[in-house]
């Protein structure tokens, strides 16, 4: 038989094979596509905000005379069906003199004759209300002892006309029944101050 007359090309066969030995493509290589981030972080208490779930708050101006005590709280009712988890508190000094707050947990039953503040409103401001919170911000002065059925668990100095605060994001939690308060001891030259706080809530599982 006779032998075939083609012979390939050895340039054109065996120099792209070379090529990709040596780790060179000699063809265009599409670039690669942008790979996006396939999750994104919300902080919790945006979430909540968003749910129309997260909410703050601050008592009127708490005057107290000489030798009495005064306060303001955040109080989750018995009935709520909620857990408030507190974000955040602030008391600002309006005396002229440095004030000692003492942050109180206890039950809200405990606490009589304290008067509920109005201004309350929702994280999320919208056309269309969010519903109303289950927690109370209270205040009130007169007496020389805390309520019973708590504890103090911390104590802070607050310098004269300032404000002190901090951000608690969550850690401290209020079941039914139970309140936050900053109680401002009975003292010989009285007291005048502002509490505020931020909070959100959950229902009971």
């Amino acid at each position: 038989m006779a032998k075939s007359s083609f012979n390939p090309s050895p340039y054109y066969y065996g120099m792209p094979d070379v090529y990709m030995q040596m780790g060179y493509y000699p063809f265009p290589t599409p670039p690669a596509t942008e790979q996006l981030p396939r999750q994104v972080y919300i902080p919790y208490a945006m979430s909540m905000a968003s749910q129309c779930k997260c909410f703050l708050g601050q008592t009127e101006k708490v005057i107290a005379g000489t030798n009495d005590q005064s306060f303001g709280a955040l109080a989750n009712p018995f009935r709520s069906g909620v857990l408030l988890y507190v974000f955040d508190w602030h008391v600002t000094n309006l005396s002229d003199h440095p004030l000692e707050v003492q942050f109180w947990f206890g039950k809200t039953e405990s606490i009589v004759g304290a008067k509920s503040s109005p201004a309350i409103t929702p994280g999320y401001a919208q056309l269309s209300p969010c519903p109303p919170p289950q927690g109370k911000i209270l205040f009130s002065t007169g007496g020389t002892d805390l309520p019973r059925g708590g504890a103090v668990a911390t104590t802070r100095i607050i310098p004269s006309m300032s404000t002190a605060g901090a951000e608690i994001n969550g850690q401290w939690i209020l079941g039914p029944g139970m309140t936050l308060m900053a109680h401002v001891p009975a003292s010989e030259k009285g007291a005048s101050f502002l509490f505020s706080t931020g909070w959100w809530e959950q229902p009971v599982f």
